[in-house]
């Protein structure tokens, strides 16, 4: 297990690097992002809302219709167009279709955290456990000394037949083990002396607001497993911490009858590089309206009334293999939720926001309202719940656009600028640009106000990438079309260029 997670961690701090880290691109378009730019936001002027219908058959020539925020911005239902760089090795194929919110008008608003009060986390943890045993994970996880006496005796096993390295962890550049299982074999001999005979399973909830721990530090945290009356298992987990107000994680470990699922179960959305066959209807045994119902009905028992579905994708369930394999377990679907303000939607990214500038940073940062399930023939496999907003005052009522046209030449000279750096080092990079879509993006400064925000318009943009390069001598080419990574972000009132991890 500890294998593993040591994997998963490498890979996380990889993509860290790659997104969360990223410099802001110099360029005159880089603006003002957060409350300090709020002057930017300013009212559009009035609008004649009345034209003159030309048909014949309409008797009453001045006639009222809708100018909507498509009208005002002479915005197309699709556009086409191709870009590239000096060299002609990035390429950027846009033939998207341009979403926008049927309105006449969009506001700026102000956000800040919802408070966590306990009634939420009852309501969330009834919605899903109500007929459980609840029990901690401390209580459920601890290992007895006929355990701990059962790993001990395969590692001394292993060291007597000259096996030093188990898990294949490898050698580092000096020749020596990674995997130190002298090490391994003391840590577990100490905790044999202290490890009960017999394991007590210890009920227990989440309670809102902090609670002192057994080494004397605050926590609001709360972790259990629940076990169901017909021998499901769920994981779950709720923390207000780091860049999270709130989390809510919830997965299942073991399915019906007891059956355990691998630790390193995940899902994810699925993509054309992703291990398994695109998944359909039949495959998965349930349909997208079914999986849609399952999910809606337990959004309103945990009584969360202001998100609503947004979007949907397919999705696979996979396990991490000991050679670092992935193997397929299932197939289902990602259903998403996200909140609308006055016909407006906030757009669905895969961006947690609330990252840091660099890992020096000790800023106090602030992630995204997020609520998402994974679901499957079975129900629901995965959820995940975290920092809900509370919509405050509206800053700008009717806030004035940058043109479209406008807003797609900041789009195609930045597609350039901000993937100048990657062309050094690869032969290829090829976007394919398939949906721009105008919805609310949460924005903040996190060096003057951590938690106040502001909802403002943007645009993003949505499709594939395909990279082609050289690593250590090899060949490799990379396919990233996840359906909710946005390849760049533009503030929709001022042009400036906003990043999904950081948040501004």
């Amino acid at each position: 297990m500890r294998k593993n997670i040591n994997k998963i961690v490498g890979l996380t701090l990889c993509i860290g690097m790659l997104t969360g880290c990223a410099q802001t691109p110099e360029s005159s378009l880089v603006k003002p992002k957060g409350s300090k730019a709020e002057d930017a936001y300013t009212e559009a002027e009035g609008v004649d809302m009345v034209k003159e219908d030309s048909s014949e058959n309409t008797k009453d020539k001045n006639t009222a219709v809708r100018t909507t925020i498509r009208d005002l911005l002479n915005a197309p239902e699709t556009y086409k167009s191709q870009t590239t760089d000096d060299s002609a090795k990035l390429v950027v194929n846009t033939d998207a279709t341009v979403e926008i919110p049927d309105v006449e008008k969009i506001s700026a608003i102000s956000v800040t955290p919802a408070e966590v009060t306990q009634d939420l986390l009852d309501r969330i943890t009834d919605a899903f456990f109500s007929e459980a045993k609840l029990y901690t994970s401390d209580s459920y996880y601890t290992q007895t000394k006929d355990e701990i006496k059962k790993t001990l005796d395969e590692l001394k096993e292993d060291v007597a037949n000259g096996n030093l390295d188990p898990y294949n962890y490898g050698t580092d550049e000096d020749g020596n083990y990674i995997y130190d299982i002298y090490g391994e074999i003391e840590m577990y001999e100490q905790e044999y002396e202290s490890a009960p005979e017999t394991k007590t399973l210890v009920e227990g909830r989440p309670v809102a607001g902090s609670q002192e721990t057994e080494n004397g530090t605050a926590e609001n945290e709360f972790s259990g497993v629940a076990q169901m009356p017909d021998g499901t298992e769920y994981f779950y987990k709720t923390s207000s911490y780091g860049s999270d107000t709130l989390s809510v994680k919830i997965r299942k470990t073991a399915k019906s009858g007891g059956e355990k699922l691998p630790v390193d179960t995940t899902w994810s959305e699925y993509t054309s590089s992703s291990e398994g066959e695109k998944p359909t209807e039949e495959s998965i045994g349930v349909s997208l309206d079914e999986a849609k119902k399952m999910v809606q009905e337990k959004v309103d028992e945990m009584g969360i009334t202001d998100l609503q579905f947004s979007d949907w994708s397919y999705a696979l369930c996979n396990n991490l293999e000991e050679d670092n394999s992935l193997s397929n377990l299932g197939s289902g679907y990602a259903i998403y939720y996200t909140r609308t303000i006055n016909g407006v939607p906030i757009t669905q990214t895969m961006a947690d926001g609330g990252a840091l500038e660099d890992m020096d940073s000790t800023m106090e940062t602030w992630s995204y309202e997020s609520l998402y399930f994974f679901v499957d023939k079975d129900g629901i496999e995965s959820m995940s719940y975290s920092n809900p907003y509370t919509i405050g005052e509206t800053k700008t009522e009717n806030l004035n656009f940058l043109p479209f046209s406008e807003i797609m030449k900041t789009y195609e000279k930045m597609m350039v600028v901000t993937n100048a750096d990657n062309m050094e080092y690869e032969k290829s990079r090829v976007y394919d640009i398939d949906r721009i879509v105008l919805g609310y993006a949460r924005i903040y400064e996190p060096s003057t106000d951590p938690h106040t925000g502001l909802l403002v318009p943007v645009w993003d943009f949505f499709g594939s990438r395909k990279v082609e390069g050289d690593y250590d001598g090899n060949s490799y080419s990379d396919i990233t079309d996840y359906p909710s990574w946005s390849f760049l972000t533009i503030n929709a009132v001022d042009g400036s260029i906003i990043d999904r991890d950081l948040g501004y």
